[in-house]
């Protein structure tokens, strides 16, 4: 589920979703907001189809900010900043 296999779409890989999903946080957004693009991004690559359920969006969330992609703060999510100065 994390990664696409021959069994499993892309689309519905944790990696694809969760790279998707910060490329809809530009700015801060709430989950229902970035869920709402997220949904309308996929309807229109895949003519009206939506491939992934909003559980499996909240477990790419949960990968991203695990693995320190994103924060969150006052219920709002947004991409974390992290500069190579700091390593």
């Amino acid at each position: 589920m994390l990664t696409p296999t021959k069994n499993l779409h892309e689309d519905k890989s944790i990696i694809k979703i969760g790279a998707r999903i910060l490329s809809i946080l530009n700015s801060p957004h709430t989950v229902s907001s970035a869920w709402k693009s997220y949904v309308q991004i996929q309807e229109y690559e895949t003519n009206g189809k939506i491939r992934i359920q909003f559980d499996n969006f909240i477990l790419a969330i949960d990968f991203l900010y695990i693995i320190g992609a994103i924060e969150h703060g006052d219920d709002l999510m947004w991409r974390s900043k992290n500069d190579k100065k700091d390593i």
